[in-house]
């Protein structure tokens, strides 16, 4: 068998060679990419998931927006983006939203963070005394934003000994917005209804009492909505 000549094995060392070092520089690039990302990221929830500054909105947050549009979908504030773990709230007094406080320590959920954005609708009284809870489904959404959402349905929960129900909702910008219902989300999310029930049962740890009855319908959802909305003008 003839030998190779020098030029071709040149250029087979140079074939060898080149994707070698094309590979570096595109591993490089990605691992400095990603190096910045998530320093971003990391900014991000430093500056505004766990600022101690409370955030002031327009008008009194819960007294101030009504609960309901006139195209029938629900106004929400939204307290804790998806996906962090600080746990804020709306003071009822001032009507700010601010970092909950528990034994003198800033209180953070020690479990993942929040599968989706956690708020209230305004002029509501939920039976524990606070305004009804929502959990909107989707991308994070700034703490402070009203947001304007259709309910789905709702988990229906006890919290200590109180009814501490979670009205379930998507927002009409969002990849969710053809939901409308929870056999929907099931039938073209699979698996985030029970995602929503584990974290929710899970996220106090053990020494919590935290009892789940269920995730109930839309219908079922209305109908704790509007009660809640009675109780608040009575």
């Amino acid at each position: 068998m003839d030998q190779p000549t020098f030029q071709t094995q040149h250029q087979y060392k140079f074939m060898i060679t080149r994707p070698s070092l094309k590979t570096i520089f595109v591993l490089t690039n990605l691992l400095f990419f990603f190096s910045c990302n998530q320093q971003q990221q990391e900014q991000e929830q430093t500056s505004s998931s766990h600022s101690v500054d409370p955030v002031a909105g327009e008008h009194h947050f819960i007294s101030g927006y009504e609960p309901i549009t006139n195209d029938s979908l629900v106004n929400v504030v939204i307290e804790i983006p998806a996906g962090t773990d600080a746990k804020w709230e709306v003071e009822k007094e001032s009507g700010h939203i601010a970092w909950e406080y528990r034994d003198g320590e800033p209180r953070v959920v020690q479990y993942i963070g929040y599968p989706g954005n956690y708020g209230m609708v305004p002029r509501t009284l939920a039976g524990d005394g606070d305004t009804i809870d929502v959990l909107v489904l989707g991308a994070p959404i700034e703490r402070g934003e009203i947001v304007e959402t259709r309910i789905i349905g709702v988990l229906e929960m006890i919290d200590d000994d109180e009814q501490d129900d979670k009205l379930i909702a998507v927002t009409t910008d969002s990849h969710f917005n053809r939901v409308n219902n929870m056999e929907e989300l099931d039938l073209h999310f699979r698996g985030v209804s029970t995602i929503i029930e584990t974290w929710f049962e899970n996220y106090k740890g053990s020494d919590f009492n935290v009892e789940i009855i269920g995730i109930r319908d839309v219908d079922r959802a209305w109908e704790i909505l509007r009660e809640s909305v009675e109780a608040y003008g009575n």
